[in-house]
């Protein structure tokens, strides 16, 4: 399943949404048809979560967030109704935890990040109230490591990346310190991979990707050193994929898509 800002793809004219069929890289016969672009998916059971820009999706008027069938493509009645765009998420169990842009979502007042009842919409009462925008989402546990272009969320003075605690709604004292923003995160074990337009985080000098210590928040050895920006990362075993705006990484040219070695920093 893919989303974007694309009008065709597959060989088929797909509307910002599409599923691929991962032999043959054809387009399926599903078509929710968004009319404005799809920036985050969420997967659970039979619904596909989908959050972005769009205020129509799967043949019903749905404000930026949406619930859609995987078998027949049409948005469910579930309706969270956000404000601006939606550009993250993490499923968790009830609860669908989402940032973006948004200042109101799920009937309630909500500054770019919140916790949806997936069975009703609603917002709950967890709110950490972040000043700018939320780009990317990972949970582990009790905590939600967020990151974006905000400086105060949770209650306290973070700069761009904090972690949450998904019971309080206050920002736990872990604080890695973003000179810039950070777009994306793959959490693995210990380690939190983030990637951006920063150029010290984690108390180190690391250029739009770092390795953070779950535990510390500093920054790890790991330095692949992108001369540019990195916005989506995918990690699989011992291999990071990486997608962004620049033209070298690891130490080799590479441009706009590269795989990492998780270890060693070096392009596989």
């Amino acid at each position: 399943y893919v989303g974007g800002w694309f009008t065709s793809i597959g060989g088929q004219s797909r509307n910002r949404i599409a599923a691929i069929d991962v032999s043959s890289g054809t387009a399926t016969s599903w078509d929710p048809s968004a009319d404005n672009g799809v920036l985050t998916m969420q997967l659970s059971g039979n619904l596909m979560y989908v959050g972005g820009a769009f205020s129509s999706i799967g043949g019903q008027s749905r404000s930026r967030i949406a619930a859609i069938d995987v078998n027949t493509g049409i948005s469910s009645s579930w309706d969270p109704n956000a404000s601006s765009y939606v550009q993250a998420m993490q499923l968790s169990g009830s609860l669908l935890y989402v940032g973006g842009e948004f200042t109101s979502i799920g009937g309630q007042s909500r500054n770019y990040i919140a916790a949806l009842d997936v069975n009703t919409g609603a917002a709950t009462t967890w709110n950490p109230d972040g000043n700018v925008s939320v780009r990317t989402m990972q949970l582990n546990g009790s905590v939600l490591y967020v990151g974006g272009e905000f400086t105060s969320i949770g209650g306290q003075s973070r700069n761009r990346i904090a972690a949450i605690d998904i019971n309080t709604g206050t920002a736990t004292s872990w604080d890695p310190n973003s000179n810039f923003n950070v777009y994306t995160m793959q959490l693995s074990g210990s380690v939190l991979y983030v990637g951006g337009e920063f150029s010290t985080i984690g108390g180190q000098s690391r250029n739009g990707i770092a390795a953070l210590d779950v535990s510390t928040g500093t920054a790890t050895s790991w330095n692949p050193n992108v001369n540019g920006s990195v916005n989506s990362m995918l990690l699989n075993g011992g291999v990071m994929y990486v997608g962004g705006n620049f033209m070298s990484i690891g130490g080799q040219s590479q441009l706009y898509l590269s795989t990492i070695n998780t270890e060693t920093g070096a392009v596989k």
